[in-house]
């Protein structure tokens, strides 16, 4: 009797040695998600690149976890991201609203104010929000900025033109179709070089998202396998510690 309880015993542990690497095998690679930001996320000649995805694609390799990093327009990003488990979304502001339907991670990097710009030649103020409503602002579907302004009063097709893109809402600034862009400047000014041959001067504006509300984080949702979320949260503080943040 005893002989046959040290068989299965060790039967037991060899099986679950043998199954042990592939369930481990399931984290190794992931769903990335992410948006067109330039110069913090783009693709590039050897995939997606980036000031913000070097800083992700460490943590990763920290966590041990490799993955196709793909770029979508922001709002289906988001959807994937919210809907789909096992799946980390960057840059993502981290809101009140957001907040409960994500594991956070933050930050990945510096903080980038968010404001309104305008080009210089157009005379519009800009400078408040009550001012901004008097204008037509380009915006993209479903960011946070979207959101802010229909929360402040602004109606679609009146106040805000909705594109899937910033490269569309520049375009059209640039042709006079809309007088404010959302935008970082930093974001803004790499833009403006990659779409028109000619220098443009830039005003700034009224501010949606100041450096206490702009850190560019790392979130993937809740329905997400929580040995996962473990593994990326230990992963994200060593990186952390490594830093010296």
């Amino acid at each position: 009797m005893k002989k046959n309880c040290n068989v299965l015993f060790y039967l037991f542990c060899s099986l679950y040695f043998v199954l042990l690497p592939s369930v481990n095998a399931e984290y190794e690679k992931m769903n990335v998600v992410t948006e067109h930001w330039p110069p913090y996320i783009y693709q590039g000649d050897d995939g997606v690149q980036g000031k913000v995805t070097s800083e992700v694609r460490e943590i990763l390799s920290i966590a041990g976890l490799s993955g196709e990093i793909s770029i979508y327009p922001w709002a289906r990003s988001y959807h994937l991201a919210r809907s789909s488990a096992n799946t980390l979304i960057y840059s993502i502001f981290k809101t009140s609203e957001r907040e409960p339907l994500f594991h956070w991670f933050c930050p990945t990097f510096d903080s980038t104010p968010i404001k309104a710009y305008k080009l210089a030649s157009n005379p519009k103020d800009i400078s408040t929000l009550p001012a901004l409503r008097n204008g037509t602002i380009g915006i993209m579907r479903n960011d946070n900025s979207h959101k802010f302004f229909l929360e402040n009063g602004c109606k679609e097709g009146v106040q805000l033109d909705i594109s899937a893109n910033e490269e569309t809402n520049i375009t059209n600034l640039i042709n006079g179709k809309v007088d404010v862009i959302i935008q970082s400047e930093e974001s803004l000014r790499y833009r403006l070089a990659q779409q028109s041959d000619l220098p443009l001067d830039i005003t700034e504006g009224f501010v949606l998202h100041d450096n206490q509300h702009a850190e560019h984080c790392l979130a993937t949702s809740k329905q997400s396998d929580p040995e996962l979320v473990n593994q990326i949260d230990t992963a994200f503080k060593k990186w952390r510690n490594q830093q010296g943040r």
